[in-house]
Order: structure tokens, then C-alpha cells, then sequence
């Protein structure tokens, strides 16, 4: 996009944190930075990168917990508030600890809205300032790395790089399900409406066509029949810190990884393959 249009989307996000800073969620918010090709003054960037530092109250605390229950974004209640449905802006949250490099600071709590506009209106244009590079990229992350936070594609990159494993992309799709065991699992966790629902169901399809018996899966945390599984499935991340043990002490075949559930939008799978157990025991991702 021109420069000149990421500058309105970034003031339109401060105007609505100050005019929205006396309801939740924005009255969480406590700073705004902006990092990547935009911070360095980018004639046309891809997209605006923008980090919201916020506070966890009680409330927030419960959304977050009925969010992951249903397979919700947390996070989009807040991105709305601040962008009113506008595209251009990548929102990272609480996300400067995390960081390896420099953010400029916009608005911290307190400050007015001409005090952040002013710090906006410092950075200037720079001709020889490109997009910003994705850090971590392995091809099969192309055009989904917004929904792989980065320190995971850097653990995945690392573990590819070494041969300890294999990474494939694929896009699965929801089909009828066969077996009436996995129908059962299927209703008695989620709701049809569920994005997790949805994204399940495409697993177990996904396994029946290939001719696996889903009873042998362990899916999102839950074995649907059998206790000792070689094939597993996980969604958004939840249990990605589980994927090599699964591979290695539990004799695992596979690890498919539906990166976003959605209702409606196709459902990148990343699939994950065991290459060498001897270097796969030796990764952690705890």
C-alpha cells in the first residue's frame, strides 16, 4: 500500500484508542508500537505492523477462556475497536518482551492523542527502507505466517533445517464422516457451529480417505478410542509444545496442524513428519 494511506490507517487506530480508551477492551490497552518496514519509513509497505501491550483483568480472563473453548480469536474484539474492519494493520499482542528488536513507541496510557500523532508524524519517509523480512520462513508458511506466531516458525524452521523432521502444506476439507465412533467424539466435544468442529471433522475425513482408521487418532488433546496413537492432530498451537514428544516417546506417525480454524475459510494444515528420531529426541520445545 502507499505511504501515505498506512499513515490514515495508523491515525484512524490511534483516534479510536483514544476515543474508545473508557471501554473494555480498549481500556486494557496501556501502549501501541509500530515495528517492521513501516517503522523504517517504507515508501510502500506491505502492511502496518503494530504491537498492543494490554493488562489481563477478570473479564478478559473468561473471554480468553470461552474463546479457546470455541475456537475464537481473543484478540478480535480488540482488533475491531481499533480498526472499525479497516484492512492494512498486523496486530501482535503483549509482544515487546517477546521481541528481538526495536519498536517505536506511539501511545502509552495518559498520553493525549496529539502527543501520539505527533510521535507518528516524526517518522519519516525513506526511499531505501523495503519491506520488512519475514524472519523464520520456510516455503509451507507462505501466505499463513500471520497465524504462526514467530517463535514457533523458528523451532519448525530449526527442526526442518537439522533433518529432524519434515513439514508439508496442505488445505483440508470437511467430508462425511464414516466411522460412527469419531461421529460420536465429534458431537460430544463441539458444537457443529464450532470452528473446532469444523476443523475436526476435516481431520478425521482427511485420515479416513488415506485409509487410517480415526480411532487411532488423538485429536486436540483427546484420544478418540485408543490410548496408544501413532497419528495426532492439533489446532491453532494449543498443543504445540506436545508435537515432539508425540513423535518420538509416543511413536508417533504424524502431527497435522490446522493453523487457523475457521467456519467458512480454507483450513491450512500444516503436516508434520518424524525424519530422524535420534535428532528429533533432542528437540524441546517447552
Amino acid at each position: 500500500m502507499k505511504r501515505e494511506r498506512a499513515v490514515e490507517l495508523v491515525e484512524h487506530v490511534l483516534r479510536a484508542l483514544d476515543q474508545g480508551r473508557a471501554e473494555w477492551p480498549l481500556s486494557l490497552v496501556t501502549e501501541l508500537h509500530i515495528f517492521g518496514s513501516f517503522a523504517r519509513g517504507a515508501i510502500e509497505p506491505h502492511d502496518v505492523d503494530i504491537d498492543v501491550e494490554f493488562q489481563i483483568d477478570r473479564r478478559w480472563a473468561e473471554h480468553f477462556a470461552g474463546c479457546l473453548a470455541y475456537g475464537r480469536n481473543p484478540h478480535s474484539p480488540m482488533k475491531r475497536a481499533l480498526t472499525g474492519g479497516r484492512r492494512g494493520c498486523q496486530f501482535e499482542f503483549n509482544f515487546r518482551d517477546r521481541a528481538d528488536f526495536e519498536m517505536t513507541l506511539l501511545w502509552r496510557q495518559d498520553d493525549t492523542l496529539r502527543t501520539a500523532l505527533d510521535r507518528l508524524h516524526l517518522i519519516r519517509p525513506d526511499p531505501a527502507a523495503g519491506r520488512a523480512a519475514r524472519d523464520a520462513m520456510l516455503p509451507q508458511f507462505e501466505g499463513i505466517d500471520q497465524w504462526i506466531p514467530r517463535p514457533i516458525r523458528e523451532a519448525i524452521s530449526d527442526a526442518v533445517s537439522t533433518g529432524a523432521m519434515a513439514v508439508e502444506r496442505r488445505v483440508l476439507a470437511s467430508g462425511p464422516v464414516t466411522s460412527l465412533q469419531a461421529r460420536e467424539h465429534l458431537a460430544y466435544r463441539w458444537t457443529p457451529s464450532s470452528p473446532l468442529y469444523r476443523a475436526a471433522s476435516a481431520v478425521i475425513t482427511d485420515w479416513e480417505q488415506r485409509g487410517i482408521d480415526p480411532c487411532h487418532g488423538y485429536l486436540h488433546g483427546t484420544g478418540i478410542r485408543d490410548k496408544d496413537t501413532p497419528y495426532y492432530a492439533g489446532f491453532g498451537w494449543r498443543y504445540f509444545t506436545s508435537i515432539p514428544a508425540c513423535l518420538t516417546e509416543y511413536r508417533g506417525m504424524e502431527w497435522l496442524e490446522v493453523v487457523r480454524p475457521t467456519r467458512t475459510r480454507p483450513l491450512d494444515t500444516l503436516r508434520i513428519l518424524p525424519r530422524d528420531h535420534r535428532l528429533l529426541d533432542r528437540v524441546s520445545w517447552a
